[in-house]
């Protein structure tokens, strides 16, 4: 076999063998909890850009940032897109949890990190955070702290985040 046949078959095994679509993104394979304490698949979001807030109650930042997602939450209706709050307070009650949103202003759903399953697997190293999902699930964006001067630049990348595989 020539030496050109044998690189051309071997790109050929490495180009079937290395197929990325076939891989569900780790983001999919996690289940969080409403809080009623009932599992919710995040392969639910599969398909839609996910927009991720990272918050607990005690975090006054976190609260400076919810008129901020908000308003990105209120751009995003209509769209192939979703915001959710991701509580990380697994000890707190359904009670303490729903009163701390309120208080926050916070109109869009809120999961919780029972185990810090979301934290560990993307690295949040502190809240607020947001994180941005692509439609399959590649992480896009990791901010930490959303302040109202954030809001134009997070706008402006809606068309980006749309595109994104």
């Amino acid at each position: 076999m020539s030496f050109r046949k044998k690189i051309f078959l071997l790109c050929l095994a490495v180009l079937f063998s290395c197929n990325p679509s076939s891989e569900e993104s780790e983001l999919y394979k996690l289940a969080l909890h409403d809080f009623e304490g009932r599992p919710v698949s995040m392969r639910n979001y599969k398909g839609k850009v996910l927009l991720l807030d990272v918050w607990a109650s005690w975090c006054e930042p976190c609260k400076e940032a919810v008129p901020v997602l908000e308003k990105l939450s209120k751009d995003l209706e209509g769209k192939n897109a979703v915001l959710l709050g991701i509580n990380t307070e697994p000890e707190s009650t359904r009670e303490e949890r729903n009163k701390a949103a309120r208080d926050f202003g916070m109109t869009y759903p809120s999961l919780v990190d029972q185990d810090f399953a979301l934290v560990n697997l993307f690295h949040v190293e502190g809240q607020p955070a947001l994180l941005v999902f692509s439609k399959s699930g590649t992480l896009l964006k990791t901010q930490y702290g959303i302040q109202t001067r954030d809001y134009p630049k997070l706008r402006a990348s809606f068309e980006n985040w749309f595109a994104a595989p």
